[in-house]
């Protein structure tokens, strides 16, 4: 009877690192490549509480072929807006949306798309740290595609909480993926990633824009979902080298509401063969260590693999993974009562609705 559990678990383990494999894929990457000459470039910063973070990111804006840049001040309680005008941005403040809309980024970048004149939007969180080179590399893929393209920012780390970051990140890209959607939904659905995006004004505005999203909490999938909708291209990529980002700076509370805010809807989001794979594959990436050595470092190289996509989370922090994934799960949790229970989630001093999908 033992020998034959044992048969069962390892099969089971088997499988699921197989599972693995097919989560993980080969990765796009953000291309490094020039964009078209001639094309107008808007950039559109949403910023609610952001005089901290700003700077970095206007400073790398400072030398690019960036035509307009556009913050807009969400109700922001700092000095969001002074230090926008100081790099010498066009800023725009707005308040309470109006009736139909949820409070946050969604309402904060249609007003900016709204008088944006750049022939290509590129959306940028106020922590992203592009470079010249990623901006380009941006504009180049949104005119070849003709469609959406946004990328996932390379987590930089500076303090040593922000390494919990490392199983939501890593769940967060199994369960995403990368590339362009295919046809075929049962297994992946269209995703975009919310911290850049870049896509042709025209384009934007055919699928309504942020429009699409106005009652979204994951605005970067309810986006993502109506361009494909539409029959536009949705594009996710790495961004690698060329874009990264420093999440959650402001401490461990601000890093637990952060991913709070996001996880139990992106979970909402995901095709349900997918998301049946990515928790056979948790389930048994946490019964790993306890089926041995090999087994263990079999799926610490998977892990290995899709944290090097995700960031610089350091050499350690794969064998660590079992870790990374008990947080993930409780930070799961926390979000499945904060977006089920509560039907709230806490984000910037604001109390924002969910359960509603555009």
């Amino acid at each position: 009877m033992a020998t034959a559990g044992k048969r069962v678990s390892h099969a089971f383990l088997g499988t699921a690192w197989l599972i693995g494999l097919a989560l993980i894929g080969r990765g796009a990457w953000l291309r490094s490549v020039r964009s078209p000459p001639g094309v107008r470039v808007s950039v559109i910063v949403p910023a609610r509480d952001e005089a901290k973070r700003l700077p970095r990111l206007l400073s790398c804006l400072a030398d690019t072929n960036v035509h307009e840049l556009i913050v807009v001040d969400d109700d922001s309680r700092d000095a969001t807006a002074s230090v926008a005008v100081g790099f010498g941005a066009k800023v725009l403040s707005v308040g309470e949306p109006p009736p139909g809309w949820t409070p946050g980024k969604a309402w904060a970048c249609a007003t900016g798309a709204a008088v944006a004149t750049g022939q290509v939007l590129v959306f940028f969180d106020a922590d992203v740290e592009p470079t010249s080179a990623g901006i380009d590399a941006l504009v180049a893929a949104a005119s070849e595609s003709n469609g959406l393209v946004s990328a996932q920012p390379s987590h930089r780390i500076e303090q040593w909480y922000e390494r919990a970051s490392a199983g939501p990140a890593l769940v967060t890209l199994l369960g995403a993926g990368t590339g362009t959607t295919p046809a075929r939904r049962w297994w992946r659905d269209a995703v975009a990633f919310g911290p850049a995006i870049a896509v042709d004004r025209r384009v934007y505005h055919s699928f309504g824009g942020h429009a699409a999203a106005r009652v979204a909490v994951d605005d970067d999938l309810a986006l993502a979902r109506a361009a494909r909708s539409a029959g536009v291209p949705v594009v996710a990529l790495l961004g690698g080298a060329l874009l990264r980002y420093r999440m959650y700076p402001g401490g461990i509370a601000q890093l637990v509401e952060g991913w709070t805010k996001n996880l139990a809807s992106g979970a909402i989001a995901i095709p349900p063969a997918r998301l049946i794979a990515c928790i056979v594959w948790v389930t048994a990436a946490l019964s790993a260590p306890f089926a041995g050595v090999v087994v263990y470092l079999a799926f610490a190289a998977q892990v290995h693999v899709v944290l090097r996509r995700a960031g610089r989370f350091g050499v350690v922090m794969p064998f660590l993974y079992p870790v990374a994934l008990i947080v993930f799960v409780a930070l799961f949790g926390l979000s499945t009562i904060a977006t089920t229970a509560r039907r709230r989630v806490r984000w910037r001093g604001r109390d924002v609705p969910v359960g509603r999908r555009s």
